[in-house]
């Protein structure tokens, strides 16, 4: 456990593979960057420092639920990976970008009569590449629309438009389990005599910019935000010009019920992002009933991580090819005892039973997740999506019953090194 100047007890934040110098600092720029100021300073370091580590991973959110866990100030899931100096989101919860910030921004401040000012915003965001979604649901992009605004200020597409990529349109809802019978909210398409109940990634993001257009049409005109429609570009998984589908996948038939054969089809992995320092693969897991989910895999010239995504245990082995040989999976995790605790004799027709159904189906217990590791032949477990957030970290690390390698409970701001720390000799 490390503490942190100036953070009281409960901001503490332990690091894995610490150190001293990966992550450039970003250039620090007056305003919206129209005019450089001042280079950064030598005493312009953010909360997280610089790492000895070429590539590492940092967990900003270590929870999942859509909903809040009293006791835990852990945020929603999220993680950023780092290869040098450039970033990369995977998934946006409820109170990652607060952790994004609270991890990298800083300033230059200087003393000025007595008093510490900062004279610019910085641009920490400046090398953020790519954004990507395991799947829709809030908990992993419920701070989406605030990175799309305030992460503009912040130097996101200063150097290249910025990638989003996330599912397409499902093309159909998921089984109505628990009798439901109000209100089904419809997106409008591009033809606006067209809807969808189950809208993807390029019409969520199209959607967000219209809901909030007045504060970024206000923040663009009075206070020289750049065009941020023109900053990103989407590419959906299921667009035939982007990222068609992957062999396997199909769309289900309405009339049919979900199948996990339906929702986690045996699979190959697939590409879908490749830049300078990283290949992004996918594969879909089984998140019954939301379809389509994924876990993605990222290789680097460091080394690999594996991100789960919202999981049941069983994926057709669609898990276990995307990780075989992986140095990191972070993988999702409920806590057993509080599913048995919190369940206890529910059965089918009881008010509790939908959700009850989900939780046992659609993610993966302490008493699955060490097992599911060490069939993906994994160096290291880091365990992060975690439900309850306020679970005792000493139940959770049952989950290395089944697993022989290296057993990591993650918390907001932990960081993970990939390969050889700088100045190590490789011997």
């Amino acid at each position: 456990m490390v503490s942190r100047k100036g953070l009281g007890p409960k901001m503490l934040r332990r690091t894995v593979l610490k150190g001293a110098g990966a992550l450039a600092l970003a250039p620090l720029l007056v305003g919206c960057g129209l005019k450089q100021a001042f280079a950064a300073q030598p005493g312009d370091k953010s909360l997280l420092g610089t790492s000895k580590y070429n590539t590492r991973l940092v967990l900003l959110g270590t929870t999942g639920g859509m909903t809040w866990w009293p006791g835990s100030n852990r945020a929603s899931n999220s993680q950023v990976l780092l290869v040098g100096e450039a970033m990369y989101l995977f998934d946006l919860g409820a109170g990652a970008c607060a952790r994004l910030a609270e991890g990298f921004n800083c300033g230059h401040f200087v003393v000025r009569d007595g008093q510490r000012t900062q004279l610019e915003l910085s641009m920490f965001l400046a090398d953020m590449r790519a954004v990507f979604f395991t799947h829709l649901h809030m908990d992993h992009l419920g701070d989406y629309p605030t990175f799309l605004e305030i992460g503009a200020r912040a130097g996101y597409a200063q150097k290249q438009p910025l990638t989003v990529i996330g599912p397409g349109d499902r093309g159909r809802l998921d089984d109505n389990r628990s009798g439901y019978a109000g209100t089904v909210i419809q997106a409008r398409q591009s033809d606006p005599a067209l809807t969808t109940p189950t809208p993807g990634t390029r019409l969520m993001t199209d959607h967000i910019l219209q809901a909030f257009a007045q504060t970024f049409n206000d923040c663009a005109q009075d206070e020289g935000y750049p065009d941020i429609p023109k900053s990103i570009v989407v590419k959906e998984i299921g667009d035939p010009a982007a990222l068609p589908w992957p062999p396997g996948f199909v769309i289900p038939d309405p009339a049919k019920p979900w199948t996990a054969d339906i929702t986690c089809p045996a699979m190959e992995p697939f590409e879908v992002y490749r830049d300078d320092r990283l290949r992004v693969t996918a594969i879909l897991v089984d998140h019954f009933e939301v379809y389509p989910a994924f876990a993605f895999r990222c290789d680097t010239a460091d080394g690999s991580v594996v991100i789960s995504g919202d999981t049941g245990p069983d994926t057709r082995g669609n898990l276990q090819k995307l990780a075989k040989g992986a140095d990191v999976l972070v993988h999702e995790v409920i806590d057993d005892f509080w599913i048995k605790a919190c369940y206890q004799g529910v059965k089918e027709g009881d008010p509790a039973w939908p959700l009850y159904h989900h939780v046992v189906t659609a993610h993966t217990s302490t008493a699955d997740v060490g097992r599911v590791a060490q069939l993906c032949g994994v160096k290291k477990l880091v365990l992060s999506h975690i439900a309850p957030a306020n679970a005792p970290v000493a139940r959770l690390r049952l989950a290395q019953r089944n697993f022989s390698g290296t057993l990591v409970v993650g918390e907001d701001l932990m960081e993970i090194g990939l390969g050889k720390p700088r100045g190590r000799s490789k011997a």
